[in-house]
């Protein structure tokens, strides 16, 4: 019961859509109405600015990060599936939230905050991979599904199980959410940050 509890914790703190909430009370609109529509933090930095982006992403790392720690906590470490499906919840959350019209972000801070309660170091060498990929390409859609797609196949080669089919299923959440993006890539039309090395013009 303990378990089921968890879950349901984990998807209910993953539905928080915090950069809904924050354009709307902030800014008195729906970041889902500009740039990509979508309210994760690379939306809201670019229309809101990198104040507002890093807010959201902390409370999106947060999202993924304490529904995680507190099933360790409580469950115990002979609970590694309650723990992934804890885990796989808050992703889910993020990117279906219950408290949003199911409409919600990639997923992508929300799946380096369960990183960083899974191991501290995988989530750091996602975040360091994040940052030269972005800087070699400038564009945050690939800096991301690479990222943890090199992490989640080092976690499907090298950890038990459980943790494999769970990492594999969020990689691959991961690249459905970012369909769009991947269709742009394709055309050469996907945005572009304006540093690295192959910056957008500002």
């Amino acid at each position: 019961m303990l378990a089921i509890l968890m879950i349901i914790v984990g998807y209910l703190a993953g539905s928080i859509p915090s950069g809904v909430w924050y354009s709307k009370y902030i800014h008195n609109i729906d970041v889902r109405t500009l740039g990509s529509g979508n309210s994760g933090g690379t939306n809201i930095g670019r229309n809101f600015g990198p104040i507002a982006a890093i807010v959201v992403i902390i409370v999106d790392i947060l999202k993924g990060y304490l529904p995680v720690l507190m099933a360790q906590q409580l469950l115990g470490s002979d609970s590694d599936l309650a723990i992934m499906l804890t885990a796989i919840a808050a992703v889910l959350g993020h990117a279906y939230p219950l408290f949003s019209q199911f409409r919600g972000g990639k997923i992508v801070a929300t799946s380096v905050g369960v990183l960083l309660a899974f191991n501290f170091y995988i989530a750091l060498a996602m975040v360091a991979l994040f940052i030269t990929i972005l800087l070699l390409t400038s564009i945050v859609s690939i800096a991301a599904m690479t990222s943890f797609l090199l992490v989640a196949i080092w976690i499907i080669l090298r950890e038990p199980l459980v943790y494999s089919w769970g990492f594999a299923f969020m990689a691959v959440l991961m690249v459905y959410r970012h369909r769009e993006n991947i269709q742009r890539l394709l055309k050469g039309e996907e945005s572009r940050v304006t540093f690295g090395l192959n910056p957008r013009k500002k």
